[in-house]
């Protein structure tokens, strides 16, 4: 039913003609089928006298996610667009205020719809898996001293070995399947080792259910070690292979790592789209509520547009084109 809604929409128009407005009424469709399916009436997750509000938690949830594939990340310049601009698609849009707190108590309805288009993009089959983190930073480290330190009991300083610099703020980890579909993340401090953060992802997965199916996790030269990857499996089940340091610049590069460098690049494109397009790497919030809010309505918007491109027969992972 779902993929018959979405087909209807292309099937005379290509996504790079899509206006916004159409945008809205598909993610509107794909959220509220899931919304449906997941938690039913929404009286059902109400607990104030109001148990039916005229402006929905789909409404809600469908322009946060539009927001976030659009690259928004000011919550106040966002609504005030909408208001503005699409207020006939939403004539009941409540405060900002407002909507800003009811996007955060449905942070866990986003992560159930999340969870349910891993199933519908096969992401649950694949028993390989990919594992990269990114930087999140809220302050270089030269400015830190004169910044107001947010999150100051929560975030950390910590080193970027891609931009060879120090920052301050968390770190993303991110597991991955085969064609870089986010399977699970976790927010860290920014100073502990990446294969700490792997540890708390797999822990992640054993509770989304995932864990039994992965045999192999791929990741880079962060997570290199024999004694590490032999903890992983003793505790885990799993097989940890790591790209190789290559010591000998004038030696070529082994064929398992030529391998695993090709295998890893997925994620990669994965973690540019997340911070390129989707700012997926800094944020206004001030609040650990708002920040963990923040980014699963990222990687589930980042998720639905993988599934409209799944279900219309377009690559994967290109996620430019929705939001003109």
């Amino acid at each position: 039913m779902l993929s018959l809604i979405i087909s209807s929409y292309f099937n005379k128009q290509n996504k790079d003609e899509l206006g916004l407005e159409t945008f809205f009424i598909i993610v509107f469709c794909v959220v509220d089928n899931l919304y449906q399916l997941l938690v039913g009436p929404q009286s059902n997750l109400r607990t104030s006298n109001n148990s039916n509000p005229i402006f929905t938690d789909v409404e809600v949830i469908t322009i946060a996610l539009v927001g976030e594939l659009k690259g928004e990340n000011s919550e106040r310049a966002w609504w005030r667009f909408v208001n503005k601009n699409y207020g006939h698609l939403f004539p009941h849009l409540c405060s900002r205020t407002r909507y800003g707190r009811r996007l955060k108590r449905l942070s866990q309805v986003m992560e159930m719809i999340r969870q349910n288009l891993l199933y519908r993009l096969d992401a649950n089959v694949d028993s390989y898996r990919l594992v990269d983190s990114f930087p999140f930073r809220l302050a270089k480290l030269p400015r830190l001293a004169r910044s107001s330190k947010p999150f100051e009991y929560a975030g950390s300083v910590g080193f970027c070995p891609t931009l060879k610099e120090y920052y301050y703020g968390f770190k993303v980890n991110l597991i991955t399947e085969l064609r870089g579909i986010p399977i699970a993340f976790v927010l860290t401090p920014a100073n502990p080792h990446d294969t700490e953060g792997l540890k708390q992802l797999l822990n992640e997965m054993i509770e989304l259910g995932f864990h039994s199916m992965t045999i192999v996790i791929v990741g880079d030269k962060g997570y290199i070690g024999k004694e590490y990857a032999q903890f992983i499996k003793e505790n885990y089940g799993i097989k940890l292979m790591a790209i190789q340091k290559n010591y000998d610049k004038k030696m070529p590069k082994s064929g398992l790592n030529v391998l695993l460098t090709k295998t890893r690049r997925l994620v990669e494109t994965t973690i540019g789209c997340l911070t390129e397009t989707m700012n997926a790497n800094w944020t206004y919030c001030r609040s650990i509520k708002g920040l963990i809010t923040k980014l699963i309505a990222k990687i589930t918007a980042f998720n639905i547009a993988n599934y409209i491109n799944f279900i219309i027969n377009e690559p994967l992972l290109q996620i430019k084109g929705f939001v003109n």
